[in-house]
């Protein structure tokens, strides 16, 4: 996603000079140039607009332009400021460079001094906006993981969605957000909403033919995050966008809630920030909306869990302490009746034969519960080589700058399902990603062992990054809840859960002379099974 063009804001009070020095800067470059002859009419427009840099002479009626510069830092510490001389003096640098410019330029004759401005000013505003995106990119890790460690504690889907919408609202990061249901037709229905002030719900339209339509769309089809960075210009928000803008809503995402087959919802974000929502924002927010899904599935895991606990209790309590052994003493009285009092002899084969019906049905309905009791035990056979092979081609296309390799046998079968897929993505990715080196090595190898007697198989995939702080592996190895903040917590919290869901383990070391270790370690199945997965799809 590229960069939009810079706005530049120039302060020059000699008319000739802002006029040439806007067309060129125009004409040479990607820039927008606006000028004013003075420095309030300069701050008064500041409060109205949007500017990536200031410009400024020094020498001005009224306010010069480090007064200019004292004044707007106030409110624009941030802001990229170059300032303009005729005098060229060491003292006039020396205060500029005290006061805090961004650059500092004298005015020369020619065409020359205008290339050498604009390359100042795009060297400024691309510094300046390499800090504000990497600054936010740490804010968003930072919010998506302490919103997913309190969805922990949830209890219902509805829950989530309003904590979910809530959190982020709060935040000084997002403007408005919703979350909406997929109904059977793949429409989506607006649930819960957070953010500006009540009613901002009534106004979403996601008809058919409506602005908001189209990235849902694609969001649900591609099963990730999809955005729109610029509302405004964005023609497919025509209809909407002066109702945006009007509640700064400038920018907008559309995170999908997908677990595996399943779409739990769409999450739609608004950032009231021109040009929010780059690559790596829209990575994070795609992986948030996929910890949100596990989250709201995890639930339904266990209400079924509670719910079938407590039909188990229910059978216990009815079918073996009271129908059954009741109806035993009913048969009991119903043959001593029938010997002690022949008349009565027919009534009582009536109530054998009825009590036998009962105890009939008690003992199919206690199989049925076995039956219940069972779902989700079975486990698939998995080509853990193919997965690798898939996983190791499709991120190194990804990440081109990456050194990907992969140490695999022919095969290696173990036990598990498509998830495992998002594992060996999850810990690959997260050494790409998380690794300082200017060519980030990831090694990835697959071993059979044998361990206390069990077949297993082991992978692990070794970088030389930094390394995962060592409270980081502490957490989640033990499964505590903290307020943690590295970017990698929540692969790792995935890769943690889905590793346990079949008996395997997940385990931490250093490599040498840096970096870390991540191993796996699940139980081999006999590659001979019918049911088994061999690509990563169910064939079953």
């Amino acid at each position: 996603m590229g960069h939009p063009p810079i706005r530049v804001l120039h302060v020059e009070d000699n008319e000739f000079f802002a006029t040439v020095a806007s067309d060129v800067l125009e004409a040479e470059t990607d820039m927008t140039v606006c000028r004013e002859s003075n420095a309030t009419d300069a701050l008064a427009r500041l409060d109205d607009e949007r500017f990536d840099c200031v410009v400024s002479d020094y020498e001005m009626p009224g306010m010069d332009g480090l007064e200019l510069l004292d004044v707007l830092r106030d409110d624009y510490p941030e802001m990229p400021f170059v300032l303009l001389t005729g005098v060229g003096s060491e003292d006039t640098a020396s205060e500029a460079i005290s006061a805090g410019v961004t650059d500092y330029l004298q005015k020369g004759e020619g065409k020359r001094q205008f290339v050498v401005l604009a390359n100042r000013i795009e060297n400024a505003v691309s510094r300046r906006r390499a800090e504000k995106s990497a600054s936010r990119v740490a804010d968003v890790n930072d919010l998506v993981w302490d919103v997913s460690q309190s969805l922990l504690q949830a209890s219902s889907k509805e829950e989530i969605e309003r904590a979910v919408c809530e959190r982020l609202a709060d935040s000084e990061l997002y403007r408005f957000t919703w979350v909406g249901k997929v109904d059977d037709d793949c429409n989506v229905v607006p649930r819960v909403s957070a953010g500006i002030e009540d009613g901002c719900l009534d106004d979403v339209d996601c008809g058919e033919s409506a602005p908001e339509a189209k990235l849902l769309r694609q969001a649900l089809e591609r099963r990730e995050a999809q955005v729109t960075r610029n509302v405004e210009s964005d023609l497919a928000f025509a209809p909407w966008r002066e109702t945006g803008l009007e509640r700064d809503c400038c920018s907008k995402a559309v995170v999908p809630f997908d677990y595996e087959d399943t779409t739990y919802g769409v999450l739609n974000v608004y950032a009231d920030e021109l040009h929010a929502f780059g690559d790596t924002e829209r990575r994070i927010l795609s992986k948030f909306g996929n910890s949100v899904a596990y989250a709201m599935n995890s639930i339904q895991t266990r209400q079924e869990l509670v719910r079938r606990e407590q039909r188990l209790q229910v059978f216990n309590r009815i079918l073996r302490h009271n129908l059954r052994n009741d109806l035993n003493v009913v048969l009991g009285h119903a043959d001593n009746l029938a010997e002690t009092i022949p008349s009565a002899r027919e009534s009582a084969d009536v109530i054998r034969r009825k009590a036998s019906e009962l105890i009939d049905v008690s003992e199919k309905a206690r199989e049925v519960g076995k039956t219940l009791d069972g779902e989700g035990q079975t486990r698939k056979a998995v080509e853990l080589t193919a997965v690798v092979e898939r996983i190791q081609e499709k991120l190194q296309d990804t990440y081109s700058d990456a050194n990907l390799s992969a140490d695999v046998p022919e095969e290696a079968w173990v036990y598990g399902d498509n998830t495992l897929d998002a594992v060996v993505s999850e810990l690959v990715e997260n050494a790409v990603e998380h690794n300082d080196s200017d060519v980030p090595n990831v090694s990835i190898a697959v071993r059979q062992r044998t361990a206390d007697g069990d077949d297993q198989v082991e992978l692990t995939v070794a970088d030389d990054g930094p390394g995962i702080p060592e409270e980081e592996r502490t957490v989640l190895l033990e499964g505590r809840e903290t307020a943690l903040h590295h970017g990698s917590g929540l692969g790792l919290w995935l890769a943690n859960w889905v590793v346990g869901k079949f008996g395997g383990n997940l385990e931490f070391g250093h490599n040498q002379p840096r970096g870390s270790v991540v191993t796996i370690r699940l139980e081999r199945a006999d590659g001979r099974a019918t049911d088994r997965i061999e690509t990563g799809s169910a064939t079953d």
